[in-house]
């Protein structure tokens, strides 16, 4: 199919162009993806691929096609309207009526639907972020589409959607790192997916995804997407537990499902995004069997590695929902005043469980050497080896490892404010050979620098002499990475 599409009418989108602009700003890819799963669900689908589309190594677009029942005119000029809120099923995923357009221009410059439901023609609109008009397209055009589309199920009518003009993708030349990000991007999706909508695939939906070659014509191998359950333990980390409980609302009750994992599991529903387990603890808030967000503590705690097994699943119904807010995006919600009072009792049982099960499956040998407990940043191993090797002081708060970009003379920051010990980085690729984005990358460099400097997290405020310690050690280190850049680049 040419990039050029003949338009045979235009009309406005939305009244107040700012509005696209402001809402989807907080989109990833695979949110965005998942707010067009929605939809897709929503329109009984049984079959959804996401198809990422490629000329060579270099990435130009995804579509998201299903088997669901399609739109006529009617309704695909409605769904293209930013605000023309349907009216949403108790069932459906659907919540704003703008996630198709906030998700789809969060992500790149064009958004283009194709439909077709039973016993009507297939037809086409197109948004351009540049002009916030909705574009009609050639019926012909509509038809030639649905008829070259090969999604490897029965595709008799549904709808495609289509993201051309990409904003968010890797935009280097290196085909090396084309490929890698690609390889990426399809896993961060397909785990996305599995996460969030992991009670809907234990169903009759299937989810996959390929990589679709323009100058070949063909797709990859069909990669699936499984359920990946947060709460899959194949034993409880405590006895008791689960353990449901409804918590009283003013409307009504909301049922609370409290969860004690293993401690130290490896499994994958554990490590979610291949992350340490801990860093998900906190709630699970579920709306139609749909996962709207993926731990967190929503204020009622602070995180800490000791309540790293504990996992709150919370199904909302319309008697909750009128004290909690989902976030446009989906991947967050905001409760109010009243549901917060009314989980602290149930939280607080299962925090003091999560605790006792991590302590009792630490080793039971003497530790004679204290340190500041690391809380994120380290894969989890390792940071049970600081468990086994150290007494943690129970006085002082955990801390944390970070990446960011600082001055070019540093190599590290100690932020005693924010208990965060942050990594230049723009160091990062030099360190690693790589880019990366996995939050527990270089192990060793981060253990070595976090045992130089861990107990300066002990004090209010630096003393000159610990400033000039850091000034030192900083100097060698930068110097370090300097000669290390300068033989990557003679490398190269």
């Amino acid at each position: 199919m040419s990039e050029s599409m003949e338009v045979v009418g235009s009309r406005e989108s939305v009244a107040d162009p700012s509005l696209s602009r402001a809402i989807g700003l907080h989109h990833t890819l695979p949110t965005a993806i998942a707010d067009l799963v929605d939809n897709s669900l929503d329109a009984g689908a049984e079959h959804i691929l996401v198809r990422f589309v490629c000329e060579g190594t270099r990435i130009t677009g995804v579509k998201v096609v299903d088997d669901g029942r399609g739109m006529d005119d009617s309704a695909i000029d409605a769904a293209m309207t930013y605000g023309n809120r349907r009216d949403y099923a108790a069932s459906d995923l659907g919540h704003f009526g703008v996630g198709m357009k906030a998700a789809s221009l969060s992500q790149a410059t064009t958004l283009v639907v194709w439909s077709k439901s039973a016993n009507h023609a297939a037809v086409g609109r197109m948004i351009d972020s540049a002009d916030h008009t909705v574009s009609t397209l050639k019926a012909e055009e509509a038809r030639s589409v649905f008829d070259e589309t090969t999604p490897r199920f029965p595709f008799a009518n549904g709808t495609i959607v289509e993201w051309r003009g990409i904003t968010t993708f890797l935009m280097s030349a290196d085909e090396d790192e084309q490929v890698s990000w690609l390889e990426t991007a399809v896993d961060d999706v397909r785990q996305h997916l599995g996460i969030v909508f992991h009670r809907i695939l234990d169903g009759s939906v299937r989810m996959t995804v390929d990589v679709f070659d323009v100058g070949y014509k063909r797709a990859g191998a069909l990669r699936s997407v499984r359920p990946i359950d947060p709460f899959g333990y194949p034993g409880t980390g405590k006895e008791g537990y689960p353990r449901t409980s409804d918590v009283e609302l003013s409307a009504g009750s909301v049922a609370v499902t409290s969860h004690i994992w293993p401690a130290r599991s490896s499994l994958p529903e554990y490590r979610l995004f291949g992350a340490p387990g801990r860093d998900r603890q906190g709630l699970y808030f579920y709306r139609n069997r749909r996962l709207l967000q993926v731990g967190g503590w929503n204020g009622l705690w602070h995180a800490r590695p000791d309540y790293g097994p504990a996992r709150v699943a919370i199904d909302l119904d319309d008697s909750s929902m009128a004290h909690v807010r989902i976030n446009p995006e989906k991947a967050g919600v905001t409760l109010d005043a009243t549901v917060s009072a009314a989980l602290q009792s149930v939280l607080a049982q299962v925090v003091a469980d999560a605790v006792a099960t991590t302590t009792a499956a630490r080793t039971r040998t003497p530790k004679p050497i204290t340190a500041l407990q690391p809380s994120s940043g380290f894969p989890e191993d390792v940071l049970d080896s600081f468990s086994d090797a150290f007494t943690f002081d129970d006085n002082q708060e955990p801390v944390a490892l970070q990446w960011r970009v600082l001055q070019r003379d540093r190599f590290f920051e100690v932020d005693l404010k924010n208990r965060t010990l942050w990594i230049n980085a723009r160091f990062r690729t030099d360190l690693l050979g790589h880019r990366s984005r996995d939050n527990t990358d270089a192990p060793v460099v981060k253990t070595l620098l976090y045992l130089l400097v861990h107990q300066m997290f002990t004090a209010q405020r630096l003393s000159g002499r610990q400033l000039a310690q850091l000034k030192a050690w900083q100097d060698v280190l930068v110097s370090a990475m300097t000669i290390r850049r300068e033989k990557l680049g003679g490398e190269t």
